[in-house]
């Protein structure tokens, strides 16, 4: 007997091929039989007529390694349709660490707004970091990339310098010991400390060991603004260097001087394949990105982790040179009017989140960048911040290319328990955006473009082999959804708010979410590259 029968559903299989109307069978946790008319009982038939009947999305690019502990059932994500998030992205990541609470890695987390367990970091690895979300249960799937700031800090904490033989070599047996764990690859975050500290010759040492395990090197590339071009061609030379698979992450043209250059760097990565390097991209639907408030700061004062950074920007013999690069910086991001504070969390600041940097300049009666110097050093390091920076005609061109996937960039969420904190909408609404907006309303891409974008693309990209697809025998990760009520509904202004177009969710058959409503299972786990 069946779990499920979908009769008459519209079948987007996740390989870009046109819709079907087909039934879609589901028994013991995988996809039993696709066709016209199936034969056999099921414990429950689901009228699937006028609905689309898909792979579930896997989300390339997230961050819900920040949240997991907070919140497990990933509901933010679940609610667009997500099936799968890739965590430890950007560099960033929760392994390897010193056992005993975390040690240098733990602060440096928290500095990333990560929401740490109770007990602190109990695990040393992959094994044990994974053997703690099984434990507690998941409400999706997550496939864990290593972070390169973690292998960093566990070899030579945040030293702004070349590792020594003997350091890269130890970095290089982690990443390996890691990927024999089943990590799907590494990340690196090469505008954050300590990543923006190593040079290319470490990060082409590391992506050989990757290449051997036949693993990803998933990058935030060195520059996304002015110099973007050249952090580009860093990522190529790293491909061709190594033989790795490289992923551009979060794809953009970020600031005035950018605009409408899209075409350009597309071109740059298809000029890269042509010669035989495997590179790729990914993005998030929007013309605003977020990060922590400390990426304006330049990256030589962050040196020695976040008590020296927090000296330095107190330091008045050093305060100058600082905030003349936070200046810069800033403009080259659109200006102080352009970024929105989120996340302060001290009690006399916390009416400042939402407010951009300028307000705030004007409310303390200062300049932006004695703003920025005062937020940081008031909120110990921890504020985040959104920035303005991209044009709609550059996001729209490069979701436009085939070759490029969707990721989030955000972490799950739950709008009932954060909802009086400003965050980015795209936490809530990447997925349906892109089938709301760029399918059904701009006719940017076909339905089944835009769900291969977030299926089988991915899944390639990984090198998933069981699920990314709606074929029989592959696991029944699928989401069915309404193609004429799926929309981002989370805004600027309002961005705790879910998703709507969700029917059905299952997870390795599993109803996650039930006739639009969230059910508490948790069928995910932490999947784990073979």
């Amino acid at each position: 007997m069946y779990n499920y029968l979908f009769r008459g559903a519209t079948l987007v299989d996740g390989s870009g091929s046109p819709p079907i109307v087909a039934d879609v069978a589901v028994a013991e946790g995988k996809i039993a039989a696709v066709g016209h008319d199936l034969a056999g009982a099921a414990e429950q038939v689901v009228d699937a007529s006028g609905l689309v009947l898909c792979p579930g999305f896997i989300d390339i690019h997230g961050h819900s390694d920040m949240t997991l502990f907070r919140h497990p059932l990933l509901e933010s994500k679940a609610r667009q349709g997500v099936t799968t998030e890739v965590i430890g992205n950007c560099g960033l990541g929760l392994f390897p660490a010193a056992a005993g609470g975390g040690g240098a890695l733990a602060d440096y987390l928290r500095l990333h707004d990560f929401s740490l367990p109770d007990d602190g970091i109990e695990w040393e690895d992959l094994a044990g970091y994974a053997a703690r979300l099984d434990r507690d249960g998941l409400g999706i799937n997550v496939a864990p990339l290593v972070g390169h700031a973690p292998l960093r800090i566990a070899t030579m904490g945040m030293e702004d310098r070349p590792p020594a033989a003997a350091e890269l070599a130890r970095m290089e047996a982690l990443l390996a010991t890691a990927l024999q764990q089943g990590a799907w690859g590494m990340s690196t975050g090469l505008i954050y400390p300590p990543g923006s500290y190593a040079e290319t010759g470490e990060l082409i040492a590391l992506a050989r060991v990757l290449a051997r395990h036949g693993a990803l090197y998933a990058s935030h590339i060195r520059n996304e603004s002015e110099k973007i071009a050249a952090a580009l061609d860093e990522a190529v030379a790293i491909g061709a260097g190594s033989g790795v698979k490289v992923q551009v992450s979060h794809l953009k043209a970020m600031g005035g001087s950018n605009r409408g250059r899209a075409g350009e760097l597309l071109e740059r990565l298809a000029t890269a394949r042509a010669a035989g390097v495997d590179i790729a991209a990914d993005q998030y639907p929007y013309h605003a990105s977020a990060t922590t408030l400390t990426a304006v700061v330049p990256q030589w004062a962050h040196a020695d982790g976040v008590k020296a950074l927090l000296a330095r920007l107190a330091d008045p013999a050093q305060g100058a040179e600082i905030r003349m690069q936070i200046g810069r910086e800033m403009a080259r991001r659109e200006g102080a009017a352009g970024i929105v504070v989120t996340g302060c969390h001290s009690a006399q600041n916390r009416e400042l989140s939402g407010e951009s940097v300028a307000r705030i300049a004007g409310r303390w009666g200062c300049s932006p960048e004695e703003a920025v110097v005062r937020l940081i050093l008031e909120e110990e390091g921890n504020v985040g911040a959104i920035f303005f920076s991209m044009a709609e005609e550059d996001v729209a061109a490069i979701l436009a290319d085939p070759g490029v996937a969707i990721g989030s960039d955000g972490h799950a969420l739950n709008a009932a328990q954060d909802g009086s904190e400003p965050t980015h909408p795209r936490s809530y609404g990447t997925f349906a955006r892109v089938l709301g907006r760029y399918v059904r309303e701009e006719r940017l891409l076909s339905l089944a473009a835009a769900i291969r974008k977030m299926t089988g693309l991915p899944a390639g990209r990984l090198g998933f082999v069981d699920r990314g697809m709606v074929r029989p025998g592959l696991v029944a990760d699928l989401v069915l959804l309404d193609p004429d009520q799926i929309a981002d509904c989370a805004t600027y202004a309002e961005p705790h708010r879910y998703a709507a177009g969700i029917v059905h969710l299952l997870v390795a058959g599993r109803p996650v979410i039930e006739d639009g409503k969230m059910t508490g299972n948790r069928p995910g786990k932490v999947l784990r590259k073979q």
